[in-house]
């Protein structure tokens, strides 16, 4: 198993933070060859210590993150050359996050605010809520939206794109504390310190959902995932199927193709009534 180096860097600075307060706290002795006992240690045997990874499987994990003392993050991780990973989060927002890209965000959102931090390329569909806006931390950039779709590209320190299908979205450049309002069909880019407001390209978005793999997954989150992508059949899964958990991968499908996929991969059974597909224990 190999870690990328970005891993081992959080993994030392965690171990730095725990070394720090075990030395402010007077609990290690001032022979200064502990810091180096100390180091040899905690690297070869972080894993047996401080559960930093939960779950590494095919190129995906999710692992809790400390980023603040009362508040654990998960992390959702897309590999080089993998299909787009999709995810509901638990206020019915999706994120579609493209190869080499991660994104941290609570179990469960806070009462005022969605907050999550993305270092990479995706696509939200954010569900409306006005007393709880959602709120996209960047290296460059803070985003904050209400409820819409839009795609964030931030893997280049010194640059910033987003393109917003539906809604706004206001964005505020850190550095330069500069706030500017993206609207449908616009596209923000951020460069060399210059920021130009642009006419989104009739298929920017469209490559976010040509291959998207499940990992994981709640039955019905699958399915509704599903159904907001297509605009003329709709998946319907039998009450207590929805918390069947399924990892699979669909291919520009159909939702017909992708039920049969599901029936199989789960020994269920699927019939269409008109525009409906329903999904449900075989008989």
């Amino acid at each position: 198993m190999v870690f990328r180096e970005k891993e081992d860097i959080v993994t030392d600075q965690a171990w730095g933070h725990l070394y720090e307060r075990l030395e402010n706290d007077g609990l290690l002795p001032g022979d200064g060859r502990v810091k180096q006992l100390f180091w040899q240690t905690a690297t070869f045997k972080w894993a047996a210590a401080v559960a930093v990874v939960l779950c590494v499987l095919s190129g995906w994990y999710m692992m809790r993150y400390t980023d603040a003392p009362s508040k654990d993050l998960l992390v959702l991780h897309n590999e080089a050359n993998a299909p787009t990973l999709a995810k509901m989060l638990e206020d019915g927002s999706v994120v579609y996050l493209s190869e080499q890209t991660s994104l941290r965000y609570p179990d469960r959102f806070a009462d005022n605010k969605r907050e999550v931090i993305l270092d990479g390329e995706a696509f939200f569909e954010v569900s409306k809520n006005a007393e709880r806006p959602f709120l996209i931390n960047t290296d460059l950039a803070t985003i904050e939206v209400v409820g819409t779709s839009f795609n964030v590209k931030s893997n280049d320190p010194s640059s910033f794109l987003l393109s917003v299908r539906d809604g706004e979205v206001r964005v505020t450049l850190k550095r330069q504390q500069q706030v500017v309002s993206v609207k449908a069909g616009e596209t923000a880019l951020f460069d060399s310190d210059q920021l130009q407001l642009l006419k989104t390209g009739a298929h920017r978005f469209d490559e976010y959902i040509k291959r998207i793999h499940f990992k994981d997954e709640r039955l019905d989150n699958i399915a509704r995932i599903i159904n907001m992508n297509s605009d003329s059949l709709q998946l319907s899964i039998a009450p207590g199927l929805e918390g069947r958990l399924l990892t699979f991968t669909t291919s520009g499908s159909s939702p017909s193709t992708a039920a049969e996929l599901i029936s199989l991969a789960l020994h269920l059974q699927y019939s269409q009534q008109e525009n409906t597909i329903y999904i449900s224990q075989r008989e």
